[in-house]
């Protein structure tokens, strides 16, 4: 038996017959990703609602290096550099998915007295100014970052805002954070909220709580950070909530020993030492950076820590362009797998345009496809193809389309260019598809070596098996 693709040419696809792109995804701005937020339900706060959009993300990110331009970058979901050093604990910029959750945690009133633990950047400062804050204490332990920013705050004109704003702003060093000094004065606070992840509570810190205060603190004595909220009780104790989990980096060391007076401190923070080690790479976003500061519960982050992993671009090259470019299609299709399609196209069309390539331009075709339409995913497959004919996918999505819309002989030739591929992510979806066409055209013997075919692939496919098994029985 001759096989389905003997003397077969890639040539028989008409490719010039296919329509153009007429739609380039990009980046939203970060006021609509914030509108998004609002109608979905997760950001149902209107004071939080008003401070993300009057503050901007993409303004407190380090800046990208020469001749690199990512337009609303500070926009997407992926985690950003705050600080030149993006492997260093507490560097990176939370979303606004994260910053809306913790913002309505703390449920900011006017005139309250805020300490602000490990700071990201100056954008929470700046949130929590127009949130209503009259004085926020700022504790970063690295001298470097802390001027850093100081100057910051100052070449924004954040510094004039907290005047119009009546807020006064202090920026202090680990050494400020006398937890013995608070408690004998009855220094007292109305917000405290600490970043990074403790191996303990600080209890003696947040009795410095005034009633009604609100504190937010991520415990991590197994290595899963869980938000915690805390509240003071009526007779002098603490009311303590778990949120949900938050997988922040672990609290700088020196501020631990400062909220911990009277702890022993030989070998109690090493561990945290180590994992807060600074590398100088700026840009050089960590290959992990996927669940850096994601809050949700623990199967949703394990879901997307696997999707993160399971797909990325085919490259080699360490260029910042590259990795970023490969940041935003893995987060883009972490989002699309959320069911966020408008989402997850902006971050694949960031993707390509950033640095062009077929998995992003496939990604793209796949999601305008599912949103119904197909004469925008055919051209994107296109495009796909003509950035780099030798993967798969785009073929084959091809041949999914037309034969959804009953050309099967037409489709047929899209999957036998599709298997032919060098490469594919998903190599089982042309034998699969290809197995339909046949049973569609009854080629019931052709089908049972395509299904088989595809099996091989996707052996966990229950219905690709039945239908292995109902053909297998027919030829016998």
């Amino acid at each position: 038996m001759s096989s389905d693709w003997d003397g077969y040419s890639t040539e028989e696809c008409d490719l010039l017959a296919l329509p153009n792109c007429s739609q380039e995804p990009v980046l939203p701005s970060e006021k609509e990703v914030i509108e998004r937020l609002c109608d979905s339900g997760i950001l149902s706060d209107v004071k939080v609602f008003e401070a993300l959009k009057l503050s901007n993300r993409g303004l407190a990110i380090w800046p990208l290096p020469s001749g690199l331009a990512i337009n609303s970058l500070g926009a997407s979901a992926i985690a950003l550099p705050w600080w030149k050093a993006s492997h260093e604990s507490g560097a990176l910029l939370p979303s606004h998915y994260e910053t809306a959750q913790i913002m309505q945690i703390l449920q900011m009133e006017v005139d309250t007295r805020v300490l602000l633990i490990g700071p990201r950047g100056n954008w929470w400062t700046e949130i929590l100014l127009r949130l209503g804050a009259n004085e926020i204490h700022v504790v970063e332990a690295n001298t470097e970052r802390r001027r850093f920013l100081e100057m910051n705050w100052k070449d924004r004109g954040l510094d004039l805002l907290a005047i119009n704003h009546g807020c006064r702003v202090t920026f202090h060093d680990a050494d400020w954070l006398d937890i013995n000094r608070m408690s004998d004065d009855g220094e007292v606070w109305d917000r405290i909220l600490i970043t990074g992840a403790c191996d303990m509570m600080p209890t003696k810190l947040f009795k410095t709580l005034r009633k009604g205060g609100v504190g937010l603190v991520p415990i991590s004595p197994d290595g899963s950070p869980a938000i915690k909220c805390i509240t003071p009780e009526l007779d002098g104790g603490l009311f303590v909530r778990t949120v949900t989990m938050w997988m922040v980096d672990p609290l700088n060391s020196r501020i631990q020993r400062r909220m911990f007076p009277n702890r022993e401190q030989r070998g109690v923070f090493a561990d945290i030492h180590g994992r807060s080690k600074v590398i100088d790479t700026s840009w050089n976003i960590p290959e992990q950076a996927c669940l850096r500061d994601r809050a949700g519960p623990v199967r949703l982050l394990d879901a997307m820590d696997q999707i993160w992993n399971e797909m990325g671009l085919d490259v080699n090259e360490d260029e910042i362009d590259v990795q970023v470019a490969d940041r935003l299609f893995r987060m883009g299709n972490v989002i699309h797998n959320i069911g966020m399609f408008d989402y997850a196209a902006e971050h694949f069309g960031a993707s390509f345009h950033l640095h062009p390539s077929a998995e992003a331009a496939t990604m793209i075709a796949w999601t305008y496809s599912i949103m119904g339409n197909d004469s925008e995913a055919m051209a994107w497959c296109r495009r796909a193809i003509e950035t780099d004919p030798t993967l798969g996918d785009p073929w084959n999505d091809i041949g999914a389309l037309m034969l959804s819309q009953g050309t099967v002989e037409g489709a047929m030739v899209w999957f036998r260019a599709a298997v032919q591929a060098e490469r594919s992510l998903n190599p089982g979806h042309p034998w699969s598809n290809m197995a339909r066409a046949h049973l569609m055209l009854k080629n019931h013997a052709a089908a049972f070596f395509a299904a088989q075919s595809a099996v091989n692939y996707l052996p966990e496919d229950h219905e690709l098996q039945m239908l292995l098994d109902e053909l297998g029985a027919e030829l016998c």
